[in-house]
């Protein structure tokens, strides 16, 4: 018997089934579990008293560090347990009667591309699909934000019982490299794992890049785990190829990379279309051309991705072929607005190097056809790798005509401090730290055919500055600076 199991047979036997498990006491309904354990901000021992009052049917405490610590009012069956925060996914799922032993729980981990593939997924997928991730949980049609692009374990056990009972056959989760390394996961049944790359980002927590991956890696290696779904392009998704206990290996390639892998997905052909792009999908059910309303090399990596997953799932090809047609771009994800008379602005939430990157060269080409140049707006975190900023100054610089630095959330930086670490690679920048400002004065400066590419926040609807976040939204301002173009334009 596992661990979680025997606690909660113990809580059994003193007459306690639990209707649901936090560990938070805010959410503490009547019957439910509270699990109290010390985290990143607070140790949630300290609100055992508050859970109580709620109506908590029974509390399940870290034994570890708990000196010093009573209670006023423990006044409901109780259990002390050492290594509890690893614990916890272990405990919801079970109490909660392991939903994602009910549904097919897909995870999509990568440094890039997990957002929209796991968007895509839950659109394209042959039976009901949820989705968790940085956009919010719930299905495609309504999410709520949980705060985590992969949420604490108890909330995710939750939200997965909840879809089950709402009609979901499945779920797709981004799984974040820290998600995966704090056991946000743990309890959680993997049913299809997917890869998209592995480039610099979260070094921050990490420390290395060689920890950055192996976090990532933990996925393939998931108990129980059917399919793999590799990107092939990448070193790393060939060296998971090698190493994953998945039954099934997916692998895809935009490049005609090999690997040891059971069905290969691949895109050739790939060109420019007059609103997107298109490209021919080879599988082993066969071969039909692509056309897209996405743009960037990048995100026909991103359909191959989904394509494998499908594929996985035992979609058929004439069904997929009509399913991957029809996806658009998330919110904040490679968005365009304007574009019809006035510059195209295109919103994206590049937040690293590679990302970027990425998002220029796609944005290149649509600046050419236009005749127009190709301006980039952008700025860096706070508190966050400080290793990257003049890495992103320089494929700004490399990658548009010209390039604003403003900020992004700040956090607990001066934002004047992030702007002259990211312009050590970009001497060339134009600064103006007032995002608003920076947004509606290059739009406000632009000619009709130039191509503006805001990144780093995408969907994001606040702006974070020394522990507060203010209401901003990137396509709201982008929305009001294209309105006074029109209007300028006009006069």
């Amino acid at each position: 018997m596992s661990a979680a199991a025997e606690l909660l047979r113990q809580l059994a036997r003193q007459g306690v089934e639990p209707l649901s498990v936090t560990d938070d006491s805010r959410l503490v309904a009547p019957g439910d579990l509270f699990l109290a354990f010390p985290g990143d901000a607070a140790d949630g021992r300290r609100y055992i008293d508050d859970a109580i009052a709620r109506g908590a049917a029974a509390i399940i405490w870290e034994s570890q560090g708990a000196e010093g610590l009573s209670w006023d009012s423990l006044t409901v069956p109780a259990i002390a347990v050492a290594g509890l925060r690893d614990l916890a996914g272990n405990i919801a799922h079970a109490a909660l009667g392991d939903p994602s032993e009910r549904l097919s729980l897909i995870a999509v981990t990568g440094t890039n591309g997990k957002t929209s593939c796991s968007q895509w997924i839950a659109r394209a997928f042959p039976r009901r699909c949820a989705i968790i991730g940085t956009l919010g949980a719930g299905f495609p049609e309504a999410l709520s934000d949980t705060g985590f692009t992969t949420p604490q374990a108890t909330t995710l056990a939750r939200c997965l019982a909840e879809f089950l009972s709402a009609g979901a056959q499945a779920c797709a989760l981004e799984a974040s490299s820290i998600g995966i390394e704090e056991g946000r996961m743990n309890g959680a049944h993997v049913d299809i794992a997917a890869f998209t790359n592995l480039t610099r980002d979260h070094l921050d927590y990490h420390g290395s890049m060689e920890a950055y991956a192996a976090a990532k890696e933990k996925l393939f290696l998931w108990p129980g785990l059917r399919a793999a779904v590799l990107n092939l392009d990448d070193p790393f998704g060939c060296h998971l190829a090698g190493v994953t206990r998945a039954r099934l290996k997916v692998g895809y390639t935009l490049d005609k990379a090999t690997a040891s892998v059971d069905l290969m997905v691949s895109a050739s052909d790939i060109r420019a279309a007059a609103d997107g792009m298109a490209f021919t999908l080879a599988t082993p059910q066969g071969a039909a051309e692509i056309r897209s309303r996405l743009l960037g090399r990048y995100n026909v990596a991103n359909l191959l991705a989904v394509a494998g997953v499908l594929l996985a799932a035992g979609l058929p090809f004439e069904e997929m072929i009509d399913r991957l047609s029809a996806l658009d771009a998330p919110p904040g994800r490679m968005q365009r607005l304007g574009g019809e008379g006035q510059p195209l602005v295109v919103v994206d939430y590049a937040h690293s190097p590679d990302a970027l990157e990425n998002a220029l060269l796609a944005l290149r080409e649509v600046a050419q056809a236009r005749g127009g140049r190709l301006v980039c707006v952008f700025g860096c975190g706070g508190d966050r790798d400080h290793g990257k900023r003049p890495m992103m100054g320089e494929v700004a610089t490399q990658g548009a005509d010209h390039v604003v630095l403003t900020s992004d959330n700040p956090r607990n930086e001066a934002p004047l401090t992030i702007i002259e670490d990211i312009r050590v690679g970009a001497r060339s920048a134009q600064l103006m730290p007032d995002r608003q400002q920076a947004i509606a004065a290059t739009i406000a400066a632009a000619a009709a055919a130039d191509v503006i590419l805001v990144a780093g926040k995408g969907h994001e609807a606040y702006q974070e500055v020394a522990g507060a976040f203010h209401p901003f939204s990137d396509l709201r301002e982008v929305e009001n600076a294209l309105v006074a173009w029109k209007e300028a334009a006009c006069a």
